[in-house]
């Protein structure tokens, strides 16, 4: 049921949700120093984990942990531990 104060939403493309998926798994790599092939094996081994938070100021962000490492990947930044 839609908030009568929200605009109704329109349903996504599969096509958009895999291109999504995709810039993710780059970032992932690009932050953790992977080739992407290698970012995939430890998204789907549970080696790399994701999670979802909010910083103090309300921004939603992605958790990645990896290696003893960790990033958070906004929609337009990354922030390593660290940083």
């Amino acid at each position: 049921m839609t908030h009568p104060t929200e605009p109704p939403q329109k349903p996504k493309d599969p096509r958009e949700m895999y291109a999504e998926i995709a810039a993710l798994v780059g970032t992932l790599a690009k932050t953790f120093s992977l080739k992407d092939a290698e970012a995939t094996e430890a998204l789907e081994s549970g080696h790399m984990t994701l999670d979802f938070a909010k910083d103090a100021n309300g921004n939603r962000y992605v958790v990645a942990a990896f290696g003893g490492k960790t990033a958070r990947v906004y929609q337009d930044a990354i922030k390593r531990s660290g940083d």
